[in-house]
């Protein structure tokens, strides 16, 4: 397979950086099929879907995929690069359930965020999340790829409902090693100053907006991570939950230019 948009020019010393806490935790399962990965670049999240083969080993893979994307310089557009870089992640995933029987029907989410010299970039596939604190006003960025979503998008539910509905983890779509699943993918104008809070469903469905909104104003970004778990299992969550607290500042680092 081809490697994801690398090459070996020199890039801008200018533009944003991501400064990012994450934490994940196992929660009430007995395995955390969670992952995550957090650079001063890329930021991301995926959940092995629940109740399907090797979910650990799917968010795993994509997970991979996306460290060699931060590792290589980019040869064109950022979110060409991100683009590859899913899609071989997905391929591998294929690949190996094709190979691992035990393994067939494996799939994760994804949500993630790169940052650079031609803007930030968000993919977006599934039920995580990516949600902005500006100006200490929070906004949710993505949109779940799930049954409940779409019932709250016909007005059969209120977001209330959705949350506390029984099929509130059935997701629609998912990274499982088909050529035709994509990640939605759009722009987005970061500025200094931003925090940016990506997570598993563990956290986004038993922790609502408000006290979401309340917790990312702390100011450690450490302690904001490890805050939001705790929230999310006193709140009795049996998933796994994962959360990457990622602040976005001006880069004074030329190393972490791609």
């Amino acid at each position: 397979m081809r490697a994801a948009g690398c090459s070996r020019t020199v890039s801008s010393v200018t533009g944003l950086t991501l400064q990012c806490a994450a934490r994940t935790d196992v929660g009430r399962r007995p395995n955390n099929e969670d992952a995550v990965f957090a650079s001063p670049r890329l930021a991301a999240v995926a959940d092995g879907v629940g109740g399907g083969a090797a979910g650990e080993v799917a968010s795993r893979t994509v997970i991979d995929a996306l460290v060699h994307v931060d590792k290589c310089r980019l040869q064109g557009p950022l979110q060409d690069a991100l683009v590859e870089g899913i899609a071989q992640g997905n391929e591998t995933i294929g690949f190996i359930a094709a190979c691992r029987p035990t393994m067939a029907g494996m799939s994760t989410t994804l949500t993630a965020v790169a940052l650079g010299d031609d803007g930030a970039v968000l993919a977006n596939v599934g039920d995580s999340r990516t949600y902005l604190l500006r100006d200490g006003a929070l906004t949710q960025l993505t949109r779940d790829d799930s049954w409940v979503q779409l019932l709250v998008d016909s007005g059969e539910l209120t977001l209330e409902e959705a949350r506390n509905h029984p099929r509130r983890s059935l997701v629609l779509a998912a990274l499982d090693g088909d050529p035709d699943r994509h990640a939605a993918l759009t722009t987005f104008d970061a500025r200094p100053g931003d925090r940016l809070l990506l997570c598993s469903d563990g956290l986004s469905d038993v922790v609502d907006d408000d006290a979401l909104e309340a917790t990312l104003r702390m100011a450690s970004r450490a302690e904001c991570a490890g805050r939001l778990i705790d929230l999310a299992l006193a709140a009795g969550g049996r998933d796994n939950i994962s959360a990457i607290v990622a602040d976005i500042e001006p880069r004074r680092d030329p190393s972490t230019a791609w």
